[in-house]
Protein backbone atom coordinates (compact mmCIF):
# COMPACT_ATOMS: atom_id res chain seq x y z
CA UNK A 1 0.00 0.00 0.00
CA UNK A 2 1.35 3.40 -1.04
CA UNK A 3 2.23 5.57 1.95
CA UNK A 4 0.66 9.02 2.10
CA UNK A 5 3.29 11.73 2.38
CA UNK A 6 3.39 14.30 5.18
CA UNK A 7 2.72 17.08 2.67
CA UNK A 8 -0.50 15.44 1.50
CA UNK A 9 -1.67 14.94 5.09
CA UNK A 10 -0.85 18.56 5.89
CA UNK A 11 -2.76 19.74 2.82
CA UNK A 12 -5.80 17.77 3.95
CA UNK A 13 -5.53 19.28 7.42
CA UNK A 14 -5.16 22.84 6.11
CA UNK A 15 -8.10 22.43 3.73
CA UNK A 16 -10.30 20.84 6.41
CA UNK A 17 -9.61 23.63 8.91
CA UNK A 18 -10.15 26.36 6.30
CA UNK A 19 -13.40 24.72 5.16
CA UNK A 20 -14.79 24.65 8.70
CA UNK A 21 -13.81 28.28 9.35
CA UNK A 22 -15.34 29.42 6.04
CA UNK A 23 -18.61 27.63 6.81
CA UNK A 24 -18.72 29.29 10.24
CA UNK A 25 -18.20 32.69 8.60
CA UNK A 26 -20.95 31.95 6.08
CA UNK A 27 -23.40 30.86 8.77
CA UNK A 28 -22.67 33.95 10.87
CA UNK A 29 -22.28 36.61 8.17
CA UNK A 30 -23.90 35.13 5.06
CA UNK A 31 -26.63 37.75 4.82
CA UNK A 32 -23.99 40.46 4.30
CA UNK A 33 -22.45 38.81 1.23
CA UNK A 34 -24.82 40.35 -1.32
CA UNK A 35 -23.70 42.73 -4.06
CA UNK A 36 -27.22 43.37 -5.42
CA UNK A 37 -25.75 43.10 -8.92
CA UNK A 38 -24.97 40.04 -11.04
CA UNK A 39 -25.59 37.78 -8.03
CA UNK A 40 -29.24 38.83 -7.82
CA UNK A 41 -29.62 38.53 -11.59
CA UNK A 42 -28.26 34.96 -11.60
CA UNK A 43 -30.79 33.93 -8.95
CA UNK A 44 -33.58 35.64 -10.87
CA UNK A 45 -32.51 33.89 -14.07
CA UNK A 46 -32.62 30.50 -12.34
CA UNK A 47 -36.05 31.24 -10.86
CA UNK A 48 -37.60 32.28 -14.18
CA UNK A 49 -35.95 29.30 -15.89
CA UNK A 50 -37.55 26.89 -13.42
CA UNK A 51 -40.96 28.58 -13.51
CA UNK A 52 -41.32 29.20 -17.25
CA UNK A 53 -38.64 27.15 -18.99
CA UNK A 54 -37.25 30.36 -20.53
CA UNK A 55 -33.56 31.19 -20.12
CA UNK A 56 -33.43 34.97 -19.59
CA UNK A 57 -31.14 37.58 -18.04
CA UNK A 58 -31.94 41.15 -16.96
CA UNK A 59 -34.97 41.18 -19.27
CA UNK A 60 -37.42 38.42 -18.22
CA UNK A 61 -39.56 38.98 -21.33
CA UNK A 62 -36.88 37.89 -23.83
CA UNK A 63 -34.60 34.85 -24.09
CA UNK A 64 -30.99 35.80 -23.52
CA UNK A 65 -27.73 35.07 -25.29
CA UNK A 66 -25.77 37.35 -22.97
CA UNK A 67 -24.66 34.69 -20.50
CA UNK A 68 -23.90 30.99 -20.69
CA UNK A 69 -26.23 28.62 -18.81
CA UNK A 70 -24.01 26.58 -16.47
CA UNK A 71 -24.04 28.82 -13.40
CA UNK A 72 -27.79 29.59 -13.51
CA UNK A 73 -28.33 25.82 -13.95
CA UNK A 74 -26.14 25.24 -10.90
CA UNK A 75 -28.37 27.60 -8.89
CA UNK A 76 -31.56 26.17 -10.40
CA UNK A 77 -30.58 22.66 -9.29
CA UNK A 78 -30.61 23.67 -5.62
CA UNK A 79 -33.57 25.99 -6.09
CA UNK A 80 -35.64 23.08 -7.43
CA UNK A 81 -35.82 21.49 -3.97
CA UNK A 82 -34.88 24.36 -1.63
CA UNK A 83 -36.95 27.11 -3.18
CA UNK A 84 -35.91 30.76 -3.34
CA UNK A 85 -34.55 32.67 -0.36
CA UNK A 86 -31.91 32.74 2.36
CA UNK A 87 -31.59 28.95 2.76
CA UNK A 88 -30.86 28.63 -0.96
CA UNK A 89 -28.24 31.38 -0.85
CA UNK A 90 -26.49 29.88 2.19
CA UNK A 91 -26.52 26.42 0.61
CA UNK A 92 -24.92 27.76 -2.56
CA UNK A 93 -22.21 29.49 -0.51
CA UNK A 94 -21.41 26.28 1.39
CA UNK A 95 -21.35 24.21 -1.82
CA UNK A 96 -19.09 26.84 -3.37
CA UNK A 97 -16.82 26.49 -0.35
CA UNK A 98 -16.60 22.77 -1.13
CA UNK A 99 -15.74 23.59 -4.75
CA UNK A 100 -13.02 26.03 -3.70
CA UNK A 101 -11.60 23.46 -1.26
CA UNK A 102 -11.53 20.87 -4.05
CA UNK A 103 -9.90 23.48 -6.31
CA UNK A 104 -7.11 23.98 -3.79
CA UNK A 105 -6.47 20.24 -3.69
CA UNK A 106 -6.27 20.28 -7.49
CA UNK A 107 -3.84 23.19 -7.08
CA UNK A 108 -1.68 20.94 -4.91
CA UNK A 109 -1.73 18.18 -7.53
CA UNK A 110 -0.90 20.64 -10.32
CA UNK A 111 1.84 22.30 -8.28
CA UNK A 112 3.37 18.94 -7.45
CA UNK A 113 3.63 18.19 -11.17
CA UNK A 114 5.00 21.59 -12.12
CA UNK A 115 7.40 22.00 -9.18
CA UNK A 116 7.37 19.71 -6.14
CA UNK A 117 5.27 18.89 -3.06
CA UNK A 118 6.83 21.59 -0.91
CA UNK A 119 6.08 24.33 -3.44
CA UNK A 120 2.56 23.00 -3.96
CA UNK A 121 1.91 22.91 -0.21
CA UNK A 122 3.07 26.50 0.28
CA UNK A 123 0.88 27.64 -2.64
CA UNK A 124 -2.15 25.99 -1.03
CA UNK A 125 -1.41 27.67 2.31
CA UNK A 126 -0.99 31.05 0.59
CA UNK A 127 -4.29 30.56 -1.24
CA UNK A 128 -6.09 29.64 1.99
CA UNK A 129 -4.69 32.69 3.79
CA UNK A 130 -5.30 35.08 0.89
CA UNK A 131 -8.41 36.92 2.10
CA UNK A 132 -10.01 37.92 -1.26
CA UNK A 133 -10.23 34.26 -2.27
CA UNK A 134 -12.72 33.76 0.57
CA UNK A 135 -15.19 35.86 -1.42
CA UNK A 136 -15.05 33.30 -4.21
CA UNK A 137 -17.04 31.10 -1.83
CA UNK A 138 -19.14 33.86 -0.28
CA UNK A 139 -20.46 35.70 -3.34
CA UNK A 140 -23.06 34.09 -5.58
CA UNK A 141 -21.08 34.58 -8.77
CA UNK A 142 -19.42 32.31 -11.33
CA UNK A 143 -15.95 32.35 -9.76
CA UNK A 144 -16.15 29.22 -7.55
CA UNK A 145 -17.53 26.93 -10.25
CA UNK A 146 -15.23 28.41 -12.89
CA UNK A 147 -12.14 28.05 -10.67
CA UNK A 148 -12.86 24.38 -10.00
CA UNK A 149 -13.48 23.57 -13.66
CA UNK A 150 -10.47 25.62 -14.80
CA UNK A 151 -8.13 23.76 -12.44
CA UNK A 152 -9.67 20.47 -13.55
CA UNK A 153 -9.10 21.47 -17.18
CA UNK A 154 -5.45 22.32 -16.49
CA UNK A 155 -4.92 19.02 -14.69
CA UNK A 156 -6.54 17.05 -17.53
CA UNK A 157 -4.41 18.96 -20.05
CA UNK A 158 -1.27 17.86 -18.20
CA UNK A 159 -2.46 14.25 -18.07
CA UNK A 160 -3.42 14.33 -21.75
CA UNK A 161 0.13 15.31 -22.70
CA UNK A 162 1.66 12.68 -20.42
CA UNK A 163 -0.72 9.92 -21.60
CA UNK A 164 -2.14 10.88 -25.02
CA UNK A 165 -5.01 8.41 -25.30
CA UNK A 166 -8.69 8.53 -26.19
CA UNK A 167 -9.81 8.65 -22.56
CA UNK A 168 -7.89 11.78 -21.68
CA UNK A 169 -8.79 13.34 -25.04
CA UNK A 170 -12.49 12.82 -24.29
CA UNK A 171 -12.05 14.15 -20.75
CA UNK A 172 -10.34 17.26 -22.13
CA UNK A 173 -13.20 17.92 -24.55
CA UNK A 174 -15.77 17.54 -21.77
CA UNK A 175 -13.82 19.73 -19.31
CA UNK A 176 -13.27 22.38 -21.98
CA UNK A 177 -16.99 22.53 -22.78
CA UNK A 178 -17.99 22.56 -19.10
CA UNK A 179 -15.58 25.40 -18.29
CA UNK A 180 -16.73 27.38 -21.31
CA UNK A 181 -20.38 26.96 -20.28
CA UNK A 182 -19.49 28.79 -17.04
CA UNK A 183 -17.31 31.51 -18.52
CA UNK A 184 -16.69 31.82 -22.29
CA UNK A 185 -13.34 33.59 -21.89
CA UNK A 186 -11.59 30.20 -21.76
CA UNK A 187 -12.74 29.36 -25.31
CA UNK A 188 -9.47 29.89 -27.20
CA UNK A 189 -6.92 28.74 -24.62
CA UNK A 190 -7.08 25.04 -25.66
CA UNK A 191 -6.17 26.17 -29.19
CA UNK A 192 -3.03 27.85 -27.88
CA UNK A 193 -2.35 24.73 -25.83
CA UNK A 194 -2.54 22.67 -29.04
CA UNK A 195 -0.13 25.00 -30.84
CA UNK A 196 2.27 24.67 -27.92
CA UNK A 197 2.08 20.86 -28.08
CA UNK A 198 2.84 20.98 -31.81
CA UNK A 199 5.68 23.48 -31.37
CA UNK A 200 7.34 21.47 -28.61
CA UNK A 201 6.54 18.15 -30.35
CA UNK A 202 5.24 16.78 -27.06
CA UNK A 203 2.91 14.25 -28.71
CA UNK A 204 3.62 12.24 -31.90
CA UNK A 205 1.34 13.08 -34.82
CA UNK A 206 -0.03 9.55 -35.04
CA UNK A 207 -1.36 9.94 -31.50
CA UNK A 208 -2.17 13.64 -31.65
CA UNK A 209 -4.56 13.56 -34.62
CA UNK A 210 -6.89 10.81 -33.27
CA UNK A 211 -6.92 12.53 -29.87
CA UNK A 212 -7.81 15.86 -31.50
CA UNK A 213 -10.70 14.23 -33.32
CA UNK A 214 -12.03 12.70 -30.10
CA UNK A 215 -11.71 16.03 -28.24
CA UNK A 216 -13.51 17.84 -31.06
CA UNK A 217 -16.36 15.30 -31.15
CA UNK A 218 -17.01 15.55 -27.41
CA UNK A 219 -16.65 19.34 -27.38
CA UNK A 220 -19.01 19.84 -30.34
CA UNK A 221 -21.52 17.36 -28.92
CA UNK A 222 -21.62 19.35 -25.67
CA UNK A 223 -21.92 22.74 -27.39
CA UNK A 224 -24.39 21.71 -30.10
CA UNK A 225 -27.55 22.17 -27.95
CA UNK A 226 -26.41 25.70 -27.06
CA UNK A 227 -25.71 26.56 -30.70
CA UNK A 228 -29.11 25.25 -31.82
CA UNK A 229 -30.89 27.10 -29.03
CA UNK A 230 -29.09 30.39 -29.82
CA UNK A 231 -29.84 29.99 -33.53
CA UNK A 232 -33.54 29.64 -32.78
CA UNK A 233 -33.90 32.50 -30.28
CA UNK A 234 -31.80 34.89 -32.38
CA UNK A 235 -33.87 34.37 -35.52
CA UNK A 236 -31.24 32.52 -37.50
CA UNK A 237 -27.92 33.96 -36.26
CA UNK A 238 -25.09 31.62 -35.33
CA UNK A 239 -23.90 32.64 -31.85
CA UNK A 240 -21.19 30.18 -30.72
CA UNK A 241 -20.75 31.59 -27.21
CA UNK A 242 -22.58 34.73 -26.10
CA UNK A 243 -23.51 38.14 -27.45
CA UNK A 244 -22.31 40.36 -24.65
CA UNK A 245 -18.99 41.85 -25.74
CA UNK A 246 -20.26 45.40 -26.13
CA UNK A 247 -20.35 46.48 -22.49
CA UNK A 248 -16.86 45.21 -21.45
CA UNK A 249 -15.39 46.55 -24.70
CA UNK A 250 -16.97 49.95 -24.05
CA UNK A 251 -15.98 50.09 -20.37
CA UNK A 252 -12.44 49.15 -21.36
CA UNK A 253 -12.24 52.17 -23.67
CA UNK A 254 -12.12 54.61 -20.73
CA UNK A 255 -8.41 54.94 -19.82
CA UNK A 256 -7.55 54.46 -16.15
CA UNK A 257 -11.06 54.97 -14.80
CA UNK A 258 -14.55 53.52 -14.77
CA UNK A 259 -17.49 55.76 -15.68
CA UNK A 260 -19.72 56.58 -12.72
CA UNK A 261 -23.08 54.88 -12.33
CA UNK A 262 -24.78 58.22 -13.01
CA UNK A 263 -22.82 58.63 -16.25
CA UNK A 264 -23.64 55.10 -17.42
CA UNK A 265 -27.33 55.65 -16.70
CA UNK A 266 -27.26 58.69 -18.98
CA UNK A 267 -26.07 56.65 -21.96
CA UNK A 268 -28.71 56.21 -24.69
CA UNK A 269 -30.59 52.95 -24.18
CA UNK A 270 -33.57 51.19 -25.74
CA UNK A 271 -35.75 48.37 -24.43
CA UNK A 272 -33.72 45.73 -26.25
CA UNK A 273 -30.45 44.34 -24.88
CA UNK A 274 -29.36 43.06 -28.30
CA UNK A 275 -29.59 46.53 -29.85
CA UNK A 276 -27.86 48.06 -26.82
CA UNK A 277 -25.00 45.58 -27.19
CA UNK A 278 -24.57 46.41 -30.88
CA UNK A 279 -24.60 50.13 -30.07
CA UNK A 280 -22.01 49.61 -27.31
CA UNK A 281 -19.71 47.80 -29.75
CA UNK A 282 -19.98 50.61 -32.32
CA UNK A 283 -19.44 53.30 -29.68
CA UNK A 284 -16.47 51.42 -28.18
CA UNK A 285 -14.79 51.05 -31.58
CA UNK A 286 -15.33 54.75 -32.29
CA UNK A 287 -13.91 55.74 -28.89
CA UNK A 288 -10.86 53.51 -29.34
CA UNK A 289 -10.17 54.80 -32.86
CA UNK A 290 -10.58 58.41 -31.77
CA UNK A 291 -8.51 57.84 -28.62
CA UNK A 292 -5.53 56.41 -30.47
CA UNK A 293 -5.66 59.35 -32.89
CA UNK A 294 -6.17 62.20 -30.43
CA UNK A 295 -4.35 60.77 -27.37
CA UNK A 296 -2.04 58.05 -28.72
CA UNK A 297 0.29 57.84 -25.70
CA UNK A 298 -2.56 57.65 -23.19
CA UNK A 299 -4.41 54.95 -25.09
CA UNK A 300 -1.26 53.01 -25.99
CA UNK A 301 -0.23 52.90 -22.34
CA UNK A 302 -3.76 51.98 -21.23
CA UNK A 303 -4.13 49.11 -23.69
CA UNK A 304 -0.76 47.65 -22.71
CA UNK A 305 0.82 48.41 -19.34
CA UNK A 306 -2.28 50.01 -17.82
CA UNK A 307 -4.73 47.17 -18.32
CA UNK A 308 -2.08 44.58 -17.46
CA UNK A 309 -1.38 46.40 -14.17
CA UNK A 310 -5.08 46.68 -13.31
CA UNK A 311 -5.80 43.05 -14.18
CA UNK A 312 -3.06 41.68 -11.93
CA UNK A 313 -2.78 44.56 -9.46
CA UNK A 314 -6.37 45.28 -8.47
CA UNK A 315 -7.71 43.45 -5.40
CA UNK A 316 -10.96 41.46 -5.36
CA UNK A 317 -12.19 42.73 -2.00
CA UNK A 318 -15.56 44.22 -2.83
CA UNK A 319 -17.14 43.58 0.57
CA UNK A 320 -15.56 43.65 4.05
CA UNK A 321 -14.86 40.26 5.59
CA UNK A 322 -14.70 39.84 9.39
CA UNK A 323 -13.95 43.58 9.72
CA UNK A 324 -10.58 43.13 7.99
CA UNK A 325 -9.57 46.56 6.60
CA UNK A 326 -8.84 46.94 2.89
CA UNK A 327 -5.13 47.65 3.37
CA UNK A 328 -4.51 44.12 4.68
CA UNK A 329 -5.56 42.25 1.50
CA UNK A 330 -3.98 44.99 -0.63
CA UNK A 331 -0.55 44.46 0.98
CA UNK A 332 -0.97 40.68 0.80
CA UNK A 333 -1.88 40.92 -2.86
CA UNK A 334 0.97 43.18 -3.91
CA UNK A 335 3.59 41.10 -2.08
CA UNK A 336 2.31 37.79 -3.47
CA UNK A 337 1.99 39.05 -7.04
CA UNK A 338 5.46 40.65 -6.99
CA UNK A 339 6.89 37.43 -5.58
CA UNK A 340 5.07 35.50 -8.32
CA UNK A 341 6.68 37.58 -11.07
CA UNK A 342 10.06 36.86 -9.50
CA UNK A 343 9.11 33.19 -9.36
CA UNK A 344 8.11 33.22 -13.04
CA UNK A 345 11.56 34.55 -13.92
CA UNK A 346 13.26 31.93 -11.76
CA UNK A 347 11.14 29.18 -13.38
CA UNK A 348 11.73 30.38 -16.95
CA UNK A 349 13.63 27.19 -17.86
CA UNK A 350 11.03 24.90 -16.30
CA UNK A 351 9.13 23.54 -19.30
CA UNK A 352 6.48 22.03 -17.03
CA UNK A 353 5.47 25.58 -16.06
CA UNK A 354 4.83 26.63 -19.66
CA UNK A 355 1.20 25.49 -19.60
CA UNK A 356 0.41 27.85 -16.71
CA UNK A 357 2.38 30.72 -18.23
CA UNK A 358 0.46 30.26 -21.47
CA UNK A 359 -2.80 30.53 -19.50
CA UNK A 360 -1.62 33.71 -17.74
CA UNK A 361 -0.54 35.28 -21.04
CA UNK A 362 -3.80 34.35 -22.77
CA UNK A 363 -6.01 35.76 -20.02
CA UNK A 364 -3.89 38.91 -19.74
CA UNK A 365 -4.07 39.68 -23.47
CA UNK A 366 -7.79 38.91 -23.63
CA UNK A 367 -8.62 41.32 -20.83
CA UNK A 368 -6.28 43.96 -22.22
CA UNK A 369 -8.67 44.07 -25.19
CA UNK A 370 -11.78 44.30 -23.01
CA UNK A 371 -12.19 45.43 -19.41
CA UNK A 372 -9.64 44.35 -16.79
CA UNK A 373 -11.40 43.51 -13.54
CA UNK A 374 -10.06 41.86 -10.40
CA UNK A 375 -13.02 39.48 -10.48
CA UNK A 376 -11.75 38.03 -13.75
CA UNK A 377 -8.22 37.53 -12.41
CA UNK A 378 -9.12 35.94 -9.06
CA UNK A 379 -9.47 32.35 -10.42
CA UNK A 380 -5.90 32.55 -11.73
CA UNK A 381 -4.31 33.73 -8.49
CA UNK A 382 -3.90 30.33 -6.76
CA UNK A 383 -2.04 29.11 -9.86
CA UNK A 384 0.03 32.30 -9.77
CA UNK A 385 0.84 31.65 -6.11
CA UNK A 386 2.70 28.51 -7.19
CA UNK A 387 5.32 30.89 -8.53
CA UNK A 388 5.19 32.98 -5.34
CA UNK A 389 5.94 29.79 -3.41
CA UNK A 390 8.72 28.91 -5.84
CA UNK A 391 10.31 32.33 -5.32
CA UNK A 392 10.07 31.94 -1.53
CA UNK A 393 11.74 28.51 -1.61
CA UNK A 394 14.54 29.73 -3.88
CA UNK A 395 15.10 32.73 -1.60
CA UNK A 396 15.22 30.46 1.44
CA UNK A 397 17.66 28.08 -0.28
CA UNK A 398 19.89 30.98 -1.26
CA UNK A 399 19.80 32.32 2.30
CA UNK A 400 20.77 28.89 3.68
CA UNK A 401 23.70 28.64 1.26
CA UNK A 402 24.90 32.10 2.30
CA UNK A 403 24.88 31.03 5.97
CA UNK A 404 26.88 27.91 5.13
CA UNK A 405 29.49 29.99 3.30
CA UNK A 406 29.80 32.34 6.29
CA UNK A 407 30.28 29.39 8.66
CA UNK A 408 32.87 27.85 6.34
Amino acid sequence: MKQISKSVKLVWLVLAISFVIKVIVILSQGSSFILDSDDVQYIQTAKIWLETGNFTYNDPSRPTVFITPAYPAFIAFFMSFLGDGFVLEQTIRIVQTLLVTASFYLLFIIGRRVFDERTALIAVILSVLYIPLWHVSNLILTEALFTFLLFLLVYIAMKAVESPNMGWAAAFGLAWAATLYVRPTIALWPGLFLLYIMYRKLVPWKKLIPCLCVTAVFFIACLMPWWIRNYKVSGGTFIPLTKSGGSPLLLGSFPYHIPSVEEMRSWPRVDNLWINDENDVRWAKARIADGFQSKPLLYASWYTIGKFAVFWGDVYYWLPLMDIPLWVPVIMHELLVLAAFVGIWLARKNRRADLLLLLFAYMSILHMVYFPLSRYAIPLLPLLFLFSAHAFIKWKERKSKSKLRVRA
